[in-house]
């Protein structure tokens, strides 16, 4: 789609939300579908969310979140994790997502917060110039289309005896019910965590993996030989 047809999408909408929708989309290539999908459901989304609890803690903990933490959380949403690691002593939290309603609804949220710096901009693109301790996906690896690319980024992003974890909230039959009715191009099926895992045991010590009907999540330590 061309810049003037997200101009009109975007009719009546803040115009710095407006360029940020266009920077987003081209920076993303191939990801704009994605981001409009999630684009449209950002004020339901916040609505509809449960607050920070219990799991999205006990996610932070397994990720090794600690006081004096970077943290890198993909696919942030509205900002449900962000307050975990806050809670846990993280002293920076990057939070990306493909959305621009997301990101905007999260600013909003964490405004006052200077620890925690929420952008729009895929994972697939994203560089620092510093490394991370921990690099979390929370609720989003189904829509994280590339996996081996993805344990290759988060690999190339965390620093010595980094982690990552990638978790749900919710049972992976929950997941795939759920996901059921949305578009192919939008996610994909999510399979055993044990399964799942194997896309990252190459760069990754596979120490973490839950898979019941309230929790999903599967998580390591980056080898030394891929640093």
């Amino acid at each position: 789609m061309t810049n003037t047809g997200f101009e009109n999408e975007l009719d009546g909408a803040d115009e710095q939300v407006r360029r940020e929708h266009i920077r987003c989309t081209l920076k993303h290539g191939n990801e704009p579908r994605m981001g409009d999908y999630f684009d449209s459901l950002a004020r339901t989304w916040e609505e509809n969310l449960e607050p920070c609890g219990a799991k999205h803690r006990a996610t932070a903990f397994l990720a090794g979140v600690k006081p004096g933490s970077r943290v890198l959380d993909v696919g942030c949403g509205t900002g449900i994790m962000a307050q975990a690691y806050l809670d846990a002593g993280a002293a920076e939290v990057v939070a990306l997502d493909v959305a621009p309603g997301m990101i905007e609804i999260a600013r909003e949220k964490f405004a006052r917060e200077p620890r925690v710096r929420f952008e729009c901009a895929s994972i697939y693109n994203f560089e620092d110039d510093r490394p991370f301790d921990a690099f979390v996906a929370y609720n989003v690896y189904p829509h994280l289309m590339d996996k081996h690319g993805l344990a290759r980024k988060a690999a190339s992003l965390l620093g010595e005896q980094g982690r990552f974890i990638v978790a749900h909230g919710l049972g992976r039959k929950t997941i795939n019910a759920h996901h059921d009715c949305v578009p192919a191009h939008i996610c994909t099926h999510l399979e055993t965590a044990r399964a799942s895992a194997q896309a990252w045991e190459e760069l990754f010590n596979i120490d973490q993996i839950v898979d019941t009907d309230e929790y999903y999540c599967f998580g390591g330590t980056l080898k030394s030989a891929a640093l």
